[in-house]
């Protein structure tokens, strides 16, 4: 097994922790039902991907990280939901 490199290390850690922010902001039901479906479609994308950490090949690497960009584009649309 190869180590981790520091960059994918971030990058699993900021993904984690903005899937988690998707799964609050779709069991929040003050949150407008638009912005609830897309987080929680985002949140159950993430956890296909959970399986795999930390032996991703690298469709599931790229899959990853274009989820990563996904709720980095959502997140600010999702304050004017």
């Amino acid at each position: 097994m190869t180590p981790t490199k520091p960059k994918d290390e971030i990058l699993g850690m900021l993904l984690v922790d903005l899937a988690g922010i998707c799964k609050k902001l779709a069991d929040n039901p003050g949150v407008p039902e638009e912005v609830r479906m897309r987080a929680r479609q985002l949140a159950q994308e993430f956890d296909t991907l959970v399986p795999y950490s930390g032996i991703a090949a690298p469709a599931q690497h790229a899959q990853g990280e274009g989820l990563l960009f996904k709720i980095t584009r959502f997140l600010p649309s999702a304050l004017h939901g």
